[in-house]
């Protein structure tokens, strides 16, 4: 566990040499750069394509992302980026680029996040790839990414350092993207119901709305504790009471208890309430 800190403070220091020797240099990182493609997107539309029809579509695109691989040889490299959508391959040749971005390629390190603008082609394995008309860094990665080929597989770091495994995995990020995509079928379907969409407070003057350990906090200005809310059960009550008839609402509640991956101290409930109808209405 030493050593491996040890090399990793390391590759931290030379990553901040490189980026003090890029300040010192007069380097400013650019800005207001236009991304008009994402890789995905472009696989889904081009990977089909074989070479030739690639070639006579003479298409130039412009992305961002995260440099994921590096493998340069000689007077050509090949190199990956990701972005929030996939991944797409890079080729640079030094014939074809300027000595500048190419010298300036040649000393990024992988995590480092870059934007380039290329005319896509196919490799000889068929690949889809950019060659890389011009390049530019975005930002500096001062850590290194965990090892590729068995990526992230500390549980406890994956879940206390989401980014390193969002950043490493597709499969976390798909889950986040299907939870959002859920959350907002909830919602757009209660909305068609004609069921209004409310919030309600956070903060409870007392623990209510069902049995559990609440949170404390202090209101300074009131000088009075206040508990984070359990549920919002009851001020959605008050609202039916005050002539909302049917209402929901989809938001945190908080429970001073347990953690484990199936409960979570911090999470999102969905509550709704609808005057003059019976249970068999809500199921149906």
């Amino acid at each position: 566990m030493t050593d491996n800190t040890d090399d990793q403070n390391k590759l931290i220091l030379e990553r901040r040499k490189k980026l003090e020797s890029l300040r010192e240099g007069g380097f400013n990182f650019p800005r207001g750069l236009e991304i008009d493609a994402y890789a995905d997107d472009l696989q889904e539309e081009f990977a089909s394509l074989s070479g030739e029809e690639l070639q006579s579509r003479n298409k130039e695109v412009r992305v961002a992302g995260r440099m994921m691989a590096k493998r340069v040889m000689g007077k050509s490299s090949f190199s990956k980026i990701k972005d929030g959508s996939g991944e797409i391959q890079l080729f640079l040749s030094s014939s074809e680029l300027s000595q500048e971005i190419y010298d300036l390629f040649k000393t990024l390190d992988v995590g480092d996040i870059i934007w380039v603008k290329g005319q896509l082609f196919k490799t000889k394995t068929d690949e889809l790839t950019i060659n890389v008309a011009e390049l530019e860094l975005l930002t500096k990665s001062l850590r290194p990414l965990p090892e590729k080929y068995h990526g992230l597989t500390d549980t406890e770091i994956r879940y206390r350092q989401r980014y390193l495994d969002l950043m490493m995995s597709k499969d976390s990020q798909n889950v986040f993207r299907t939870r959002s995509k859920i959350v907002s079928k909830m919602r757009s379907y209660l909305s068609n119901q004609d069921i209004l969409e409310v919030e309600t407070p956070m903060m409870h003057p007392i623990p209510g709305g069902a049995v559990a350990r609440p949170f404390v906090t202090h209101h300074n200005a009131l000088d009075r504790d206040l508990y984070l809310r359990i549920a919002p059960e009851l001020y959605l009550k008050r609202l039916v009471v005050g002539g909302f008839d049917r209402i929901f609402e989809i938001n945190r509640c908080f429970r001073n208890e347990g953690v484990s991956t199936q409960h979570n101290p911090e999470f999102t409930m969905l509550e709704l309430y609808m005057a003059y109808c019976t249970a068999e209405d809500i199921m149906n």
